[in-house]
């Protein structure tokens, strides 16, 4: 097993040190800040350019959205299981000071979150059927999208964060980041927390959720950007040092806004040329 110490401890910080992590990472806090003045400088306000932003990852279908007083979430209920999950579970891993741990996950834990897409799989093709006016099990409902949704980002983040360990090997330990089961509390406790929000839906929750909402689909797409950049450049295997991927995570999640914006556009102009809205479904 390799002996990564810094890697494998929580990574809690002091304010001076989160001063010195930023001077470091100094790309990153451009990007971000870049990207935060963007989003919010284009006119409209934060729901619409939230709900633009995201169309491509989403279909917002109105009957499947949560509403917070009269505004709707930028996702449909299943897509804000979901990334609420992998947000959640990504912050969990990364809490734990297991990002970068790049072993393959006990069979009970692979076969628990394997389950978890059964179950989404399931209450997604419960609700086809509906759709098509055939026999289905239940009526769907949105509560059992967000659950059933919830389970499977967080399987879908720990797929991630395999793949970025995975991908830099040379900095990581060889040990699973979910080890046990019951290591899935954390999330399932902050199902408990997010389903309360959702469930109560006071409209001054709506912005912050929002925002967690846009957040946690920049960290996804951003992972699977940098897997991919990593790979392209052949730097997997030259990476041996944290300091190493100051570049190519800045450049990442710059990639990963125009795959995003690239994909609503790509929508808008389906729906536009083919006439399809969402509140045909």
């Amino acid at each position: 097993m390799i002996s990564s110490p810094k890697l494998s401890s929580p990574i809690w910080l002091g304010p001076l040190d989160a001063v010195r992590r930023l001077r470091a990472w100094w790309l990153w806090v451009v990007v971000a800040t870049a990207s935060s003045v963007a989003f919010f400088s284009i006119p409209g306000g934060y729901n619409e350019t939230a709900h633009a932003l995201l169309h491509g990852l989403c279909a917002q279908t109105p009957s499947h959205t949560l509403m917070f007083g009269d505004a709707m979430l930028p996702f449909d209920s299943r897509m804000t299981g979901i990334y609420g999950g992998v947000l959640v579970t990504v912050a969990t891993v990364a809490a734990r000071g297991r990002l970068f741990w790049y072993g393959n996950p006990p069979v009970r834990v692979v076969a628990m979150l394997g389950a978890m897409v059964g179950l989404m799989a399931a209450d997604g093709f419960n609700s086809l059927l509906n759709d098509l006016g055939m026999w289905h099990a239940y009526t769907p409902h949105n509560a059992p999208r967000i659950v059933t949704g919830y389970g499977a980002g967080v399987a879908l983040a720990v797929v991630l964060c395999w793949l970025i360990a995975s991908s830099v090997w040379r900095i990581g330990v060889a040990g699973p980041a979910i080890a046990k089961v019951n290591e899935l509390a954390v999330p399932a406790i902050g199902l408990g927390g997010f389903g309360l929000i959702l469930l109560v839906r006071p409209e001054w929750m709506h912005f912050p959720v929002s925002m967690l909402l846009v957040l946690s689909a920049w960290i996804a797409v951003t992972m699977l950007v940098l897997v991919i950049v990593l790979l392209a450049f052949k730097l997997d295997a030259k990476v041996s040092s944290l300091r190493q991927l100051h570049v190519p995570v800045a450049t990442a999640s710059v990639l990963a806004i125009s795959v995003i914006v690239a994909l609503a556009g790509g929508r808008y102009w389906l729906e536009r040329t083919f006439g399809i809205t969402n509140a045909m479904m």
